[in-house]
Order: structure tokens, then C-alpha cells, then sequence
């Protein structure tokens, strides 16, 4: 399996393991917090998919780590 289906596989899981966990949520705030997790989570795997399919587009880098500088401006 390609690294980049690997990838939006394991989001797709962790938001599958915050949908199991939001139906044991009590509280307001952790009901909030998993939400916005899980939906984070789709996010990102839809991005990598969409970065991966035939003839798409770049996919956003906000997940992505910074670049390190090479310490030589201008190269």
C-alpha cells in the first residue's frame, strides 16, 4: 500500500476511534473537543486522497512539518 493511502488510512481510523468515543462522551466540552478532532482528522484524509488522485492539485501544506533552511540565503 502507497504511503499516501497508508496515511489517509490512519486518519480515517483516529476519526473512527473519535466517533466511538464521542458516543461515551458526558461532557459538553469533550463532546466539543472530539468533534472538532474528528473532524480534523476527515480533513487531513481527504487532503492526502485528494493530493494522491490522477490529475489533482497540491494539497495544502498546513499538516506538513517547516522546511529547514539551508542557511544560505538565495540558494
Amino acid at each position: 500500500m502507497p504511503l499516501k493511502q497508508r496515511l489517509a488510512t490512519y486518519y480515517r481510523a483516529a476519526a473512527a476511534r473519535g466517533r466511538r468515543l464521542l458516543t461515551e462522551a458526558t461532557t459538553p466540552w469533550l463532546k466539543e473537543h472530539l468533534g472538532t478532532e474528528i473532524a480534523r482528522h476527515e480533513q487531513i484524509a481527504e487532503e492526502i486522497e485528494r493530493a494522491s488522485a490522477p490529475g489533482e492539485g497540491a494539497v495544502s501544506t498546513q499538516h506538513e512539518p517547516p522546511q529547514i533552511s539551508s542557511g544560505t540565503p538565495g540558494r
